[in-house]
């Protein structure tokens, strides 16, 4: 699901997922280290969504001789023993059903173009054939979902706001900043994962 935000709605989005209680936020304590919280100081850039109701965590194993096993409490903190390509979110696979990748950017934001506003997202996994979500996890993005249009209007990437290619969602300050001329970056959501300034310290 990809949408354009500025700093209100950032704000907005923020105070959205703090308030669930079906949510943590996995925040990096090091090279490898990994913590869930309940709440973050700061939101932008790469965070990993936990949707706590789902399941647990997997520690994967190095590799083929070691097990893959459970993270026993989260929030007590673990060291990753299998990293994957992107060393700024956790890895559990590639499509683990309790999981949601939130990036999330805004005009300027460390060293971003100010008169661009980039192409934010949120991409969930579970509803895949494929995938073991819990029910109770697809139910929670299928909320999410509706709150993103309800607080958003659906827009294309370039050219008229308006048209048969709408496929992003706008929130309420983006769309304004957008109708008052603001570019749009148009990036395909499946090239999220290209390089990005970094998301330390967020706490």
């Amino acid at each position: 699901m990809g949408f354009y935000a500025h700093a209100e709605d950032v704000h907005l989005l923020h105070q959205r997922l703090d308030e669930d209680p079906e949510i943590a936020f996995i925040l990096q304590e090091g090279p490898g280290r990994w913590r869930a919280v309940e709440r973050l100081d700061e939101l932008q850039g790469k965070t990993m969504l936990w949707h706590v109701p789902g399941g647990p965590l997997p520690l994967l194993g190095r590799g083929a001789g070691e097990p893959d096993t459970l993270i026993e409490n989260p929030f007590a903190g673990w060291r990753e023993r299998r990293a994957g390509l992107d060393s700024s979110v956790p890895y559990f696979g590639p499509s683990w059903p309790s999981v949601l990748l939130l990036e999330l950017y805004t005009p300027g934001w460390r060293g971003l173009e100010t008169n661009i506003v980039p192409l934010s997202g949120l991409s969930y996994f579970g509803g895949q054939p494929e995938s073991k979500a819990q029910p109770t996890t697809y139910r929670w993005w299928r909320r999410m979902r509706d709150w993103v249009r309800r607080h958003a209007v659906l827009v294309t990437r370039s050219g008229p706001l308006e048209g048969t290619h709408a496929d992003v969602w706008a929130m309420s300050a983006a769309l304004r900043a957008i109708q008052a001329g603001l570019a749009r970056d148009d990036y395909p959501l499946k090239l999220f994962s290209r390089p990005r300034p970094g998301n330390e310290s967020r706490r």
